[in-house]
């Protein structure tokens, strides 16, 4: 854009400070959506335990409900990522979040278990509409200088939406019984699902055809170049392994962390729900850290960073069982692992996606890595529920400790396969110079 005038450096002012206005609100948006989105999804941990009791169902089968839900919106996650890439995001989000919604009035509304199986499979497929195609909105808004900053601060959605919702549910629970952990929450993402609609768009140019974020051209505007899966998956397929270990560590706290107290320390499952909320809430502050040290100090170093990370996260998983014999310590002990968990899983799913990614390909790689993520999940359901039926509490967090030096491996192997795949670009623009 030429500037012959004061006038036109004033409209590109103007125009600027409107710009930044909106990519706040895009930020603003796209993360209270997405907090929301937990609202029909992580309620049903809390409601494990009286659900259990109440139709006398077994671990086991509650574990299968679980991984029910984590595969199917694992596998939909294949799906809504490439979607995103080719239709509106603004669409997906909200035709998935009233489905989700719908799910889960179902869900609180009967007793037989084949049906809530059902019910809540779908609506692992429907709760998959969500980040990857939000993570699009808000990678379309944004530079690629201006991506890990706003990574950062998205990762944070779902750490707070797993605490808001967990203590939400845990007074629910406790004063209405477990059905109304699904009715409440579920008309709630409703509402939401009707404000993203209302007040997000899925392209600066949607609000003006002159609004280019710094990487975009007018021509690459037109382009519609999209990677097939097969070539997504043979750049990133180290970093889709670490994804699968990430998840079933971080679920399998999540899922299990308040029954673990109720079976263990013998609380109520509101005590147990409100000590469980520390998790998530220390993931906050441990995901606000770790986006701040990967693009500040650490930038560029992200992968080797989250290695060494994991590591230490094995070291404490390990010891967990012999130090965590009183409540105190148990809770402190959960601090500790959900600041550095949260945080270092954010590495995995939301930073390395957004910033190794370009604009037509954001969410089919966020979809592959959240579709891994969330298999890893499912293992957590049925798996952790098998072994603590079969064998105990003890063994589950030795099966963790080994999860997490799996990953720690697998991001050191992603960082030499990088290394590898952009010393062969180099080679192959040498060639044909």
């Amino acid at each position: 854009m030429m500037i012959h005038n004061k006038k036109d450096m004033q409209k590109l002012s103007t125009d600027k400070m409107n710009l930044g206005f909106w990519q706040w609100r895009i930020i603003g948006l796209g993360w209270f959506t997405y907090a929301s989105y937990y609202l029909g999804r992580v309620n049903f941990s809390i409601a494990i335990p009286e659900l259990r009791q109440s139709l006398n169902i077994s671990s086991q089968e509650i574990g299968l409900m679980g991984s029910g839900f984590f595969l199917s919106y694992a596998f939909g996650q294949l799906i809504s990522g490439q979607l995103g890439d080719r239709i509106s995001p603004r669409l997906l989000v909200f035709g998935g979040m009233l489905l989700s919604t719908a799910m889960n009035l179902l869900f609180g509304s009967i007793a037989n278990w084949n049906l809530m199986l059902v019910a809540w499979t779908l609506n692992g497929f429907f709760q998959s509409t969500g980040w990857a195609p939000i993570l699009k909105v808000l990678a379309t808004w944004h530079s690629t200088e201006q991506r890990r900053k706003v990574a950062g601060i998205y990762a944070t959605s779902f750490v707070a939406g797993n605490a808001l919702t967990w203590f939400l549910t845990g007074w629910l629970v406790a004063n209405f019984g477990w059905r109304s952990a699904f009715w409440i929450p579920g008309l709630l993402m409703g509402v939401v699902a009707l404000a993203w609609f209302q007040f997000v768009r899925d392209t600066p140019q949607d609000i003006d055809p002159m609004w280019l974020v710094e990487e975009t051209t007018k021509s690459n505007l037109q382009a519609d170049v999209h990677p097939s899966m097969p070539q997504v998956i043979k750049r990133f397929w180290p970093l889709v392994l670490a994804a699968v270990t990430g998840g079933m560590l971080l679920f399998a706290l999540i899922i299990w962390g308040p029954t673990y107290f109720v079976d263990i320390h013998g609380l109520g499952i509101r005590s147990a729900a409100n000590i469980s909320i520390l998790f998530p809430i220390a993931g906050t502050v441990g995901t606000l850290a770790i986006s701040w040290l990967v693009a500040g100090p650490l930038r560029g170093k992200e992968i080797w960073f989250g290695s060494v990370i994991f590591i230490v996260v094995g070291g404490l998983l390990f010891l967990f069982p012999t130090v965590s014999t009183l409540l105190n310590m148990s809770a402190a002990l959960l601090v500790l692992v959900g600041s550095i968990l949260y945080g270092v899983n954010t590495i995995i799913t939301t930073i390395l996606p957004m910033v190794l990614s370009d604009r037509h390909e954001v969410s089919t790689v966020a979809g592959l890595i959240d579709f891994a993520f969330n298999i890893g999940a499912s293992l957590a359901g049925v798996g952790i529920g098998t072994i603590v039926d079969r064998f105990s509490w003890s063994t589950m967090f030795n099966v963790l400790s080994i999860g997490a030096v799996m990953t720690s491996f697998f991001l050191a192997l992603f960082a030499f396969w990088t290394n590898r795949s952009s010393d062969e670009s180099i080679i192959k623009r040498r060639g044909s110079v």
